[in-house]
């Protein structure tokens, strides 16, 4: 089977949900980390954050991977495209997780999470620590999708990926066989992944303020609905995936015909996920140290931890641009 696609022209407003995304995941584990330490207090306020985050940011990051990721299959050799998952996805893993880790073991009594000695390095970097189980779920995800696109079934309609998301949504919330570090991840969200790719071969894209201001109260309804809802593995997917797609619309609807500071800028962040994913806990996390010498008000650690945690991960790759490649560093 050859590889055989004419590539579609960028989608901007897939980048500005992207950056969008990023800045949440970046919020998310600033709030988090703040609670770790012990500086919220308030167990109603930290969850009712928490929760409005974690509801859909994630789902979003893997619906927005399966959005072009047929198309992207398509136009590389299989054995091209298999390596640069290992190269894009697994390579950053490795070295992030060591550098993260070294990053706890230099900060000592400062880290929520303290460890000691040189051996706490020697470890083997999988099933994945902290934050870096998204890449090794995105990882599995997509190598199954191109084992199954490339040599089984060659591409597939959307209304084939709707059908293997709702099997997977169903199927790792009631067969919790294989829910173990390894997979958790990559099963729990791949309703997300495969919802993107079946979305990825409608080309459907609604416009104007009647779709955005529907998504947009949509969005506001199933977030307040979350609240009362069983907290249950089938009921959090489900959530998540109309919670994201809900999100996207609304996105896509504001960008329609947009060029301007705003959207350029959250258009740079989502093309600067990777390096800001990768490597943002490490500078949110000494903001974090620095200003509790000083200070612990919630909203000045939120924003400067806020800030810290985008904008360092971006000094790197203006660094790392000089000197070499940023994929070299995972960027």
């Amino acid at each position: 089977m050859t590889a055989e696609a004419s590539p579609r022209p960028r989608d901007v407003s897939l980048d500005v949900a992207k950056g969008v995304g990023i800045i949440l995941v970046v919020i998310g584990h600033a709030w988090r980390g703040l609670e770790s330490a012990g500086m919220i207090g308030d167990p109603r306020l930290f969850g009712l954050v928490d929760r409005l985050i974690y509801n859909f940011h994630m789902p979003l990051f893997f619906l927005l991977s399966g959005i072009t990721f047929q198309d992207w299959v398509l136009r590389r050799p299989l054995g091209e495209a298999a390596i640069s998952r290992v190269t894009r996805l697994l390579w950053p893993l490795v070295l992030w997780t060591y550098l993260f880790t070294a990053a706890r073991l230099a900060a000592g009594d400062a880290a929520n999470s303290q460890i000691t000695g040189l051996q706490s390095l020697y470890f083997f970097p999988l099933p994945p620590r902290d934050h870096f189980w998204f890449l090794w779920a995105l990882f599995l995800q997509q190598i199954a999708v191109l084992a199954l696109i490339r040599l089984v079934t060659g591409p597939l309609p959307a209304p084939a990926w709707a059908a293997l998301a709702g099997v997977m949504v169903v199927g790792s919330s009631v067969t919790p066989v294989g829910l173990n570090a390894w997979t958790v991840g990559a099963l729990t969200y791949a309703g997300a992944f495969l919802t993107g790719l079946a979305l990825g071969q409608t080309g459907w894209k609604p416009r104007g303020a009647a779709a955005v201001l529907t998504a947009g109260l949509l969005f506001l309804a199933l977030q307040a609905l979350s609240f009362q809802l069983p907290q249950t593995l089938l009921t959090s997917q489900l959530l998540g995936i109309a919670l994201a797609l809900a999100a996207l619309v609304v996105i896509q609807g504001l960008v329609a015909g947009r060029s301007d500071t705003v959207i350029r800028g959250l258009t740079f962040l989502g093309l600067a996920s990777m390096g800001i994913y990768l490597s943002h806990t490490i500078f949110s996390a000494a903001t974090r140290a620095a200003l509790a010498r000083f200070s612990t008000d919630l909203t000045a650690h939120m924003v400067l931890g806020t800030l810290a945690g985008i904008v360092g991960p971006l000094l790197i790759y203006t660094v790392i641009r000089r000197v070499g490649r940023p994929h070299w560093i995972g960027f």
